[in-house]
């Protein structure tokens, strides 16, 4: 297979969206359509793709963000996949609040957002306590382009960040679309909670770090 993962940069930034767009698309995907509802939307998809751009962008930035991406050299070195982590962050250390866009995009939902924030916030700490996932290796969001399914793309991205958590002696933790549980219970991830997110059914899961 022609498909090898490196770590973003920023100029992999809007290849990302390209991806996370198709990936996630809001007739498919719930989360997608309650933040982005069709009543909502104009027709200049360039506003929603500049604001996801910019807010990736910032992510990127952040000290414990670690975000890597399936490059298809049979394809000219295309994006075909990513995963967004969020790696422990150290005892003492502050926790960076992820930076607002600064690019304005009128087609979120920002109640929704803001629920489903909480709604992430909320199952951490069911989850790992007080410290919430401060101390595990996070998965947020891991996007393979509908295309180039079933090559075990998504399986490479998240076995890398399993590969760090163990390395490092930390868990793995996720809350798992209902499209993408069968990848991550074939991995070995052990389901915690059910947690509805706008009415749909997703699943909190963990993977203890290996003591072998």
């Amino acid at each position: 297979m022609a498909v090898h993962i490196r770590l973003a940069t920023q100029e992999d930034i809007p290849e990302i969206v390209d991806v996370s767009m198709a990936a996630f698309d809001p007739s498919t995907d719930a989360i997608s359509a309650r933040l982005f509802p069709a009543h909502l939307q104009s027709t200049d998809s360039e506003a929603f793709k500049n604001w996801s751009v910019t807010r990736k962008s910032a992510r990127l930035d952040l000290k414990n963000s670690v975000v890597m991406v399936a490059v298809d050299d049979a394809l000219n070195g295309r994006i075909v996949g990513y995963a967004m982590w969020f790696s422990p962050i150290p005892e003492g250390s502050e926790e960076e609040e992820p930076p607002r866009p600064k690019v304005a995009f009128e087609g979120v939902d920002r109640d929704a957002l803001m629920e489903l924030r909480q709604i992430m916030e909320d199952d951490a700490h069911n989850s790992f306590g007080e410290k919430g996932s401060k101390d595990v290796w996070n998965l947020d969001s891991l996007g393979v382009d509908p295309q180039q399914q079933r090559r075990g793309i998504g399986k490479m991205l998240l076995n890398w960040g399993v590969q760090q958590a163990n390395e490092q002696g930390k868990d793995c933790y996720l809350v798992a679309t209902p499209s993408g549980l069968p990848l991550y219970e074939a991995a070995g991830f052990k389901t915690t909670r059910t947690v509805d997110i706008f009415g749909v059914p997703h699943v909190s899961m963990t993977m203890k770090h290996s003591t072998k």
